[in-house]
């Protein structure tokens, strides 16, 4: 979620309450200036990937929620 640096100084406790769920991004003058994360929660990359994949399901959740895909496979393809 983005936020606004004005409207984070309204409403901070909405704001860090919400982190506990989703990062909060800060924009200043429109462009993205922080960032407010919950201190429990995991990094995607220390997450376990198993060593055999036995069905897709276990796939779910070893990526970040914000990544793009085609940016990957842009990079992917071009290096």
């Amino acid at each position: 979620m983005m936020v606004a640096l004005s409207e984070l100084k309204v409403d901070v406790d909405k704001y860090v309450d919400l982190a506990e769920i989703e990062d909060i991004i800060i924009t200043k003058l429109g462009k993205p200036a922080a960032k407010i994360i919950s201190l429990n929660k995991e990094p995607w990359y220390t997450k376990q990937i198993p060593e055999k994949i036995t069905s897709i399901e276990q796939l779910f959740g070893t990526l970040p929620n914000d990544i793009d895909l085609d940016d990957i496979k842009t990079t992917r393809l071009t290096s």
